[in-house]
């Protein structure tokens, strides 16, 4: 598929001109990247495509994912990060690569201290990486900051010590946020001279009506590709998505007998319908719609003939359903419904997904009022995440099972030493801050059951 043919290719290259543009700004200091919120995934993908070695960016970015949380410890944080980054970067396979990289022998200096300004470190740093890299003139060392905090105010008195200092003209900081979150708004305004604003401006909407328009246009796959693409925009939108719904099942149902996967697009459509529902607060309604999908689910063991595609979508049509139940409040029905879908994970091999259903199981139970199967569900959460590698369970909700499993009386089925050294097995021996803080953006908040809801049904 040439470029030119490409609509996300091309408004990729618009946002790399723009990006270029601003960057080039000598008194530029800080990037800050304001996105329609249909537009925040192609600004993830930017961060991606400033990395990428065959784009035609010349710049050398670092992304940080550090969290914010205070002014020192973000700033040591950041070294913190960097420090691995390069040490992953110095000591990759060379042999595995088709391209030759040049070792960065640099460390951070953690002498550079300013009482009075604690970004000074890190951007005093930074300045040095800049000189040590030789970048020759228009090209940055570009720190994008994909940071996540509770406090809005207080990361951007981070940001104001960081403009305090001097930069190199090497030296770039990139930032983004929403039209529905405006994070940087006052910063922006404090320090128009420092800060440029960059407006994506995509029209994703027609963007991605010429993606769903790709290839044959009587082709079964982009006339439903069109028509989940216009029913996804009315839900997006808060209009009428029944019109776009009904062509979408109607192409599907037409088709199931030349392709029986076509079920998954059907399951697809009313997910997406309920979560529809859920943004009305409509859960009676939603309910109904993820119950079509269980029914639809049901439908694929008689059609695709195939236990593990069976038991993967129903898994993931019970998983939706009992999330609505959750947040209706109806526990009985939400526990048989998560109960089934851990089973189902457990066979796919979906092993995120079975410990968060035995997760909700538990917290269902509980809500009901039976400690004694909510402690049972948890176990079975805890013995099901020893197959994941601690990298891996740092990102689940693993620690609101640790956390449930101690607020509930559950001797008769675990010791309180044995939780412990599951927490201290990943976490090591400062597993209680982290369950202290892992409700905090670095995590989904998974105490609200219809924070489970997925609208993805894969095929």
């Amino acid at each position: 598929m040439g470029k030119e043919s490409n609509p996300i290719q091309q408004r990729m290259d618009w946002l790399m001109e723009k990006w270029e543009l601003a960057a080039s700004i000598p008194e530029t200091k800080l990037v800050r990247m304001h996105a329609a919120e249909n537009e925040k995934d192609m600004v993830s993908t930017f961060y991606t495509y400033l990395l990428g070695v065959d784009t035609g960016n010349h710049d050398v970015p670092i992304v940080f994912e550090t969290i914010y949380h205070d002014d020192e410890q973000y700033t040591k944080a950041l070294l913190q990060e960097l420090e691995t980054l390069l040490d992953i970067w110095n000591n990759a396979k060379k042999d595995d690569l088709n391209i030759q990289i040049e070792p960065v022998n640099w460390q951070p200096d953690y002498a550079l201290y300013n009482e009075d300004n604690p970004a000074y470190l890190f951007i005093e740093n930074m300045n040095r990486l800049a000189a040590h890299l030789q970048l020759p003139a228009g090209v940055y060392l570009v720190l994008a900051l994909r940071v996540s905090f509770v406090s809005a105010k207080s990361f951007n008195r981070w940001l104001r010590f960081a403009l305090e200092n001097e930069f190199s003209p090497h030296l770039k900081i990139l930032i983004d946020d929403t039209e529905s979150m405006p994070l940087y708004e006052t910063i922006c305004r404090e320090k128009p001279d420092e800060v440029v604003v960059i407006y994506p401006e995509l029209d994703m909407d027609n963007a991605m009506q010429q993606v769903a328009a790709m290839g044959k246009p009587d082709d079964p796959a982009v006339l439903y590709r069109q028509a989940f693409m216009q029913l996804m925009q009315a839900i997006e939108k808060r209009k009428d998505a029944s019109i776009p719904a009904d062509r979408c099942i109607e192409i599907a149902v037409s088709n199931l007998e030349k392709s029986p996967f076509w079920i998954g697009q059907v399951i697809a459509v009313y997910a997406a319908l309920a979560n529809d529902q859920v943004g009305y607060k409509n859960f009676s309604k939603a309910i109904e719609y993820a119950t079509e999908g269980v029914s639809a689910a049901e439908q694929s063991r008689r059609l695709v003939n195939d236990e593990y595609i069976y038991r993967k979508l129903m898994g993931q049509a019970l998983m939706l359903r009992a999330s609505l139940l959750a947040v209706a409040r109806k526990w009985q029905a939400a526990v048989s419904d998560f109960t089934t879908a851990a089973s189902y994970y457990t066979y796919t091999n979906d092993i995120v997904l079975a410990m968060e259903a035995w997760r909700m199981t538990g917290y269902c139970n509980r809500k009901y009022g039976d400690d004694n199967a909510a402690a049972l569900a948890l176990v079975k959460a805890l013995e099901i995440s020893k197959e994941l590698p601690p990298h891996i369970i740092k990102v689940t909700t693993f620690p609101g099972v640790i956390e449930l499993l101690m607020e509930i009386s559950s001797q008769q089925h675990i010791s309180r030493d044995e939780i412990e050294e599951a927490a201290e097995n990943v976490y090591g021996r400062d597993w209680l801050k982290e369950l202290m803080h892992w409700k905090q953006p670095r995590y989904a908040p998974m105490d609200d059951p219809s924070k489970t809801i997925s609208t993805t049904v894969q095929e």
